[in-house]
């Protein structure tokens, strides 16, 4: 059986600014708008204004979010009211739910921030990495590279290039900071990156074939028209590789930290359903 109602609305909407209302008052401070029995106030609008906004524009502000919440509570109520006695108790066992659900997440959470241990040793990572390396299986290349670009005729680019094999990153710093015009440059070549990141970094590699970054200690050349750049392809691992660990460090400790957490609230449910024992709040019967 349906349950039907109508609904009134009544919307109160006047021109004013943010800093007054002639409104109609109740107990809990001045009304805005209602609908049936659902009421707006003053005070549910005061973060809609940022400082400095025209009467017009705190006029219009407050307008458009009393006619928005109108059309919801409107549209809200008449769901409401139309609902099946099965629908609306099958409803109420779902918020109640999920009321609960927020609830002991929240508590949980809490606790976990409080409490859990989160950091991650190296010998942990070590250890997990060395008991998982099938599941960090790479889906790309991913490469260990310096490089170094300027403009052509900035510089002598023979002598860069001597000192750019040789990796002399004290001498190539004071070029970049004094001598270099414009120049762009990555020297750390400890670091992964995958191939989509390298070429994004350095657009240009997109122009040749992969095939040429595919070689340890690989040196290229490559120029535009105004430019010189300089790769040096230190290291690489082939796509389905076992991703080298540096590269999945992050992703190692997140897993653990996962694990910990799942481990921790595992054990805060038997603690607290032990406690609950003992203290004689909770009883089977």
């Amino acid at each position: 059986m349906f349950k039907y109602r109508y609904i009134f609305v009544v919307v109160f909407i006047a021109f004013y600014s943010c800093d007054y209302f002639n409104l109609k008052k109740e107990d809990n401070g001045e009304i805005v708008a209602s609908v049936g029995s659902t009421v707006l106030y003053k005070k549910d609008l005061s973060n809609l204004y940022e400082n400095g906004l025209t009467v017009e524009d705190s006029t219009n502000i407050t307008n458009n979010f009393i006619e928005n919440w109108a059309r919801k509570q409107i549209i809200l109520q008449k769901a409401t009211f139309n609902l099946s006695d099965k629908e609306e108790t099958e409803l109420k066992k779902m918020i109640d739910i999920y009321r609960e659900d927020l609830y002991i997440n929240t508590y949980k959470n809490d606790l976990v921030t409080q409490n859990l241990d989160t950091v991650v040793r190296k010998e942990e990572i070590r250890n997990f990495y060395s008991a998982n390396q099938n599941i960090f299986r790479l889906k790309e290349e991913v490469f260990q590279y310096k490089y170094l670009s300027f403009i052509t005729e900035s510089v002598d680019a023979k002598n860069i290039k001597k000192l750019f094999i040789k990796y002399d990153v004290i001498e190539i710093d004071t070029l970049v900071m004094n001598d270099l015009k414009f120049a762009i440059s990555h020297l750390n070549d400890s670091t992964w990156f995958s191939y989509k990141d390298l070429t994004k970094s350095i657009p240009i590699l997109k122009s040749i074939d992969k095939k040429r970054f595919l070689r340890k200690n690989n040196f290229i050349e490559l120029k535009d028209s105004i430019n010189t750049f300089f790769i040096g392809i230190k290291d690489f691992k082939m796509g389905n590789d076992i991703a080298p660990l540096e590269y999945v460090t992050p992703v190692i400790k997140q897993m653990i930290l996962h694990k910990k957490k799942l481990t921790y609230i595992n054990e805060l449910n038997n603690k607290l359903i032990e406690e609950a024992i003992q203290n004689e709040i909770y009883k089977r019967y």
